[in-house]
């Protein structure tokens, strides 16, 4: 349980705004190793000039604009991310599909004691009283421990600095998928699940989902995706929800992808753990026929 409670919070630092079970992690090894770069350049079929895909983490202390993405950015014509966090209607839409069907509470699915037992974590970590969250989704407590991971003042996305960068040089912001979609994915969680992995979490304090999160950042800023997915793949998701939650969206984003690509050079940022494995971006975008290497 332990594994799956550090699964559930990585998985908002680098799927949403990616956890491999054992079966994923099979998958995985039949796929060529990839090399160490979260920047990778697309070419080859009907591509006219390249575009890049860059590997986000949705929390880190360590953001860098380092020369490579200013070149690629520099290359490119449009951004491309997950969600478009441009959108002035994603708060709203976001708030629509936050809270739970009528008649469910947070407090009505936990027994006193587990009740209890999260309540005072949660006020411990984020200075609020968790009856404010009582009719909302699960996923609502999870996200907002998440923020709390990172041990530092001046924590940041990179979806965030990459938006600034496109609005200061005037290119389109594009979402692979909506809010609404990201939504339907987490839903399958069953929320007795989501809340059991956050009571575990309560009573062993969030010292291990840091210890977590610190090794993944190791691997982050070295640009090591091969480390990233083996981190994952020792936490443990169930494999319906790693294809539900990472492979089906991989599969669903490469047409979208491969479009945009053909129509103009985009700088395409997804989470980093979308990119390794044989369901992963890299290796689908290579099986259509492109040709996808690293940039150093």
């Amino acid at each position: 349980m332990k594994k799956k409670v550090s699964a559930l919070l990585v998985l908002f630092l680098i799927v949403f705004i990616s956890c491999k079970s054992s079966k994923s992690a099979a998958k995985a090894s039949e796929s060529p190793k990839l090399a160490n770069s979260l920047l990778w350049k697309i070419s080859g079929k009907d591509i006219t000039k390249p575009s890049y895909l860059y590997g986000t983490i949705h929390l880190t202390c360590d953001y860098t604009y380092t020369d490579k993405l200013r070149k690629a950015f520099d290359e490119t014509e449009r951004l491309v991310l997950e969600i478009d966090m441009s959108d002035p209607k994603l708060q709203a839409n976001m708030m629509k599909l936050i809270f739970m069907e009528k008649g469910k509470t947070i407090k009505g699915m936990m027994n006193e004691d587990d009740y209890k037992t999260l309540s005072d974590f949660f006020k411990e970590q984020v200075g609020v009283d968790l009856k404010m969250f009582n009719t909302m989704k699960p996923f609502a407590i999870t996200a907002t421990l998440t923020s709390k991971m990172a041990v530092c003042e001046n924590g940041t996305a990179y979806e965030t600095e990459f938006m600034k960068i496109a609005k200061e040089q005037n290119e389109t912001i594009i979402g692979l998928e909506t809010i609404e979609d990201q939504m339907k994915v987490f839903d399958k969680i069953p929320y007795d699940e989501q809340l059991k992995s956050l009571v575990e979490m309560a009573n062993s304090g969030m010292d291990e989902s840091r210890e977590s999160f610190d090794k993944m950042t190791k691997y982050y800023n070295a640009e090591d995706l091969e480390g990233l997915l083996n981190v994952m793949t020792e936490q443990g998701l169930e494999a319906d929800f790693q294809e539900s939650l990472v492979d089906q969206r991989n599969r669903n984003w490469i047409p979208l992808i491969e479009k945009i690509a053909t129509e103009a050079p985009a700088f395409i940022g997804i989470g980093a753990l979308h990119l390794p494995g044989e369901q992963g971006v890299i290796n689908l975008l290579r099986k259509q026929g492109y040709t996808v290497e690293p940039v150093y």
